[in-house]
């Protein structure tokens, strides 16, 4: 494989539009053409980048190496089938498709012609959270919230699919067993889709989970935390900030019985709980660019030849869950005081 990778990109929107300014400014790239039905987006993207533009994907030239698709989530099984099928390797923005079976077929046929399908799941790469799994790499129980005020984005999906599949990827990146057990609500406030969301799942081996997502809060969130029997982490994925606990090892196996040290002790123990029995640690994390840290990951499986951080197999691990959850959302949709459902059905 060359050094330096022809890629396309498909769709110029919001997304689309940040895809190509960082490709543009990676020398690993080449950014061999942008595409987008909407000749005002292409417009933009030719004064702004000089790059060459095409009204539909099947335009794009048989010397790309690569694509990413940042298209609407609808259009995500049809163009990525057609770039496996000219042999180019696909980084296709989440959710991987709109169904479990259309996911299931492009993994299938990117194994098959084995090239490199990557999902993008871009938290994966938050510098907060690799820091924050550093402190405690396992989880027992896990809880997240990302919520934020309605952008007129994504709404080809509900709030799921949009924004709490980030945290399903996340979790599921650190619970190596089966989900089982999903009891989820959720609430269209905008359209036809959930805006609001919260689940509970459980996993075989115990692990329990609580997530929560908005579009349409009055408070923007971006935060995970989770317990062990090692420890405790929480992560702000806006804030770049970092809070662990690490049990010491005299606690967790019960070697001392506090209860029944005298009052003096168990108030000293009181007073420096998260100093000397329990201590806090806070770190504050440098950023990185979370899409820049993806496009270089998706160089390196290319030329490599490995698997990608998120691959198409992790991608539709998180759309399986997604999808769990929102069948659960229908199984207890809330009623009006005149007996009408107050969500619509999810995508």
């Amino acid at each position: 494989m060359k050094k330096t990778l022809n890629i396309a990109v498909v769709g110029a929107g919001h997304l689309g539009t940040i895809h190509t300014r960082l490709l543009h400014q990676n020398p690993r790239f080449t950014v061999a053409g942008v595409v987008d039905p909407s000749e005002s987006a292409r417009e933009k993207i030719t004064n702004e980048f000089s790059v060459p533009t095409f009204e539909d994907f099947s335009q794009i030239d048989a010397h790309v190496d690569a694509a990413i698709v940042a298209a609407s989530t609808n259009y995500h099984y049809p163009i990525v089938q057609y770039l496996l099928e000219k042999n180019i390797h696909v980084l296709v923005e989440k959710p991987i498709t709109v169904s479990l079976e259309q996911a299931n077929q492009v993994v299938d046929a990117a194994e098959h012609r084995k090239l490199v399908l990557q999902v993008g799941h871009n938290e994966r790469f938050n510098a907060t959270f690799v820091a924050a799994t550093k402190h405690q790499p396992s989880v027992r129980y896990f809880e997240a919230a990302r919520t934020s005020s309605y952008t007129f984005r994504s709404i080809d999906v509900g709030v799921v699919l949009d924004l709490m599949i980030h945290d399903l990827d996340l979790l599921l990146s650190m619970v190596d067993s089966p989900l089982i057990q999903v009891n989820a609500v959720g609430q269209a406030v905008f359209g036809q889709h959930e805006d609001i969301a919260q689940a509970r799942l459980q996993f075989a081996n115990g692990t329990v989970a609580n997530l929560t997502a908005s579009r349409c809060s009055f408070e923007r969130n971006r935060w995970c935390r989770w317990f062990s029997e090692k420890g405790f982490v929480s992560a702000n994925l806006d804030a770049n900030e970092v809070k662990s606990i690490a049990v010491p090892s005299w606690l967790s196996q019960q070697e001392r019985d506090l209860n029944s040290l005298p009052a003096d002790q168990q108030a000293t123990i009181r007073d420096s709980l998260f100093e000397e029995t329990l201590p806090l640690k806070s770190e504050s994390i440098d950023p990185v660019n979370a899409i820049d840290c993806e496009h270089n990951d998706f160089y390196e499986s290319i030329q490599v030849g490995r698997e990608p951080t998120v691959s198409g197999r992790d991608g539709r691990d998180a759309l399986a869950a997604a999808e769990m959850i929102l069948d659960s959302i229908q199984q207890h949709r809330w009623m009006s005081d005149e007996g009408s459902p107050t969500i619509r059905k999810a995508a």
